[in-house]
This record gives C-alpha cells, structure tokens and sequence, in this order.
C-alpha cells in the first residue's frame, strides 16, 4: 500500500522554519545550481547571505522566490509550502478564514495565498490531467 500524503507532524519536521523550506525549494527548482530566470545563465553566478543570488551575467539579483508564485510575499515559505498541503489534503477545499488560524497570518494574506495557490493548480491541472497531490505542487 503506497502513502500519498504525510502527516502534518511529518511536515512540521521537514519544514520546522523559513530556511529548511528555502533550502528544499533551492534544490527542487535547481537541482544543478543556481540559474538566472532573467536569461537562464547557470555559470556566472555568485552566492550571497540569506538565500539571494547574483548573476553576474545580466547583473540581476535573484532568490528561489524569483518568477514564482512566491514571488512579491512577504510571507515566510514554510507558511507556503503549510498553506500548500492543506489545500491539497484539504477534501472539500478551505477557506481563507480557516487558512489565517491555521498557519498564523492575516485573512487577507491568506485570501491572497490561496488565489495564487489555486491559480498554480489550476495550471498544473492543465498541464497533468486530473490526478493532482501535494508532490506535484512543490516539483
């Protein structure tokens, strides 16, 4: 019998702050490095504090947020990758007033979350068919 969904205390563990979910997105979007979303250079880039890149190239500063739906939130990504799972485990949805008191941030936030959330879904649907789980969500 296969596990499609770990248990939230499982996440909490995977993801217990902001840095371990950077950390886990880093290496999901770039497997290999860093790569600038600007003009796709992987060679040029430099590494500095706090998860920011530069690419020296195009001269563009980056993070993992950059060209995402993260991107422009000040939203910490483990409350992301916490508001992703239980959308997707969630069976009959949940609302932005349930996501606030679950993950600790304001209605409006959540309200914004859940619009960019959905938007990523209803894409990702698009593109895979109908069978959506949380793995698809954070590849």
């Amino acid at each position: 019998m296969s596990k499609s969904t770990i248990s939230t205390f499982e996440l909490f563990k995977l993801f217990p702050d902001a840095e371990a979910a950077r950390v886990y997105m880093e290496g999901k979007r770039w497997p290999h490095g860093a790569v600038c979303p600007a003009c796709d250079e992987a060679k040029r880039i430099t590494t500095r504090k706090g998860g920011f890149y530069r690419c020296n190239a195009c001269k563009t500063d980056f993070t993992v947020r950059t060209a995402t739906i993260f991107e422009r939130s000040h939203i910490p990504l483990h409350k992301w990758v916490y508001a992703m799972y239980l959308l997707v485990t969630a069976r009959k949805g949940i609302s932005s007033l349930q996501l606030a008191k679950q993950i600790g941030v304001t209605q409006k936030s959540a309200w914004f979350m859940l619009q960019r959330l959905r938007e990523a879904c209803s894409l990702l649907f698009a593109a895979t068919g109908p069978r959506l789980t949380y793995k698809d969500l954070i590849a």
